[in-house]
C-alpha cells in the first residue's frame, strides 16, 4: 500500500530531508504531542469507514502511518520489508475482516473519531522505533447501520509530524 497524495503530510517524500522539522513543509517535529482531534482527522477517519464500507483498504492509504516516517523512525534491518509486512499487508487483512464481520457496513453512516485516552511516547527500544514517539491504543471510530450505533477499536496509532496515523487497525 503506497501512502500516495491523499496523505495528510501533502505525499512529500520522507527521504533524509524529512527528518529535519527546520524545512518549510517538513510538518510539526516529532517530538510535539499531535491534537487528539482536528478536521484533518476527522476527514481521515472519514476515509476509514469509507474503506471498510468498501472492502477497499486504498480508499483510508491516509490514515495509515507513512511509509517514509516508518523507514525513518523503524530500528530494523529492512524497515522497508518490516512496514510492508506489520503496517501495509496488516491493514489491508484488518480491512477485509472488518467489511467481513461488520454486517451491513456497506450502509454505515459516521458519526466521530475519538482517540484513545492513554497517550503513551514510545521509549526508543532495539528492534524497535530509533526515537521517541507519540503512541496511543483503543482509539474509536463511531457509526451507524440502519440507526443502530456501532464502534470499531483501533488497536494502536503513532504521531507523526502532528497527526495520528494506524499503525496497527486490530
Amino acid at each position: 500500500m503506497d501512502a500516495g497524495p491523499g496523505r495528510a503530510d501533502g505525499g512529500k517524500d520522507g527521504g533524509a530531508d524529512a527528518q529535519s522539522s527546520a524545512l518549510p513543509d517538513a510538518g510539526a517535529p516529532d517530538e510535539l504531542l499531535p491534537p487528539s482531534s482536528s478536521e484533518e482527522m476527522t476527514a481521515r477517519a472519514r476515509h476509514l469507514l469509507e474503506a471498510l464500507a468498501h472492502d477497499s483498504p486504498e480508499l483510508a492509504t491516509d490514515m495509515v502511518f507513512p511509509r517514509d516516517a516508518y523507514l525513518l523512525t523503524r530500528d530494523s534491518t529492512d524497515p522497508g520489508k518490516a512496514w510492508d509486512a506489520k503496517v501495509t499487508s496488516a491493514f489491508q487483512r484488518s480491512v477485509h475482516v472488518m467489511h467481513k464481520r461488520t454486517h451491513g457496513v456497506e450502509k454505515a453512516q459516521f458519526v466521530s473519531f475519538e482517540l484513545g485516552k492513554s497517550v503513551q511516547q514510545a521509549t526508543p527500544k532495539k528492534r524497535e522505533w530509533k526515537k521517541p514517539l507519540w503512541r496511543v491504543k483503543h482509539s474509536r471510530l463511531t457509526f451507524t447501520i440502519d440507526g443502530r450505533t456501532q464502534r470499531i477499536e483501533i488497536a494502536e496509532m503513532t504521531g507523526w509530524h502532528g497527526a495520528w496515523y494506524v499503525t496497527k487497525l486490530r
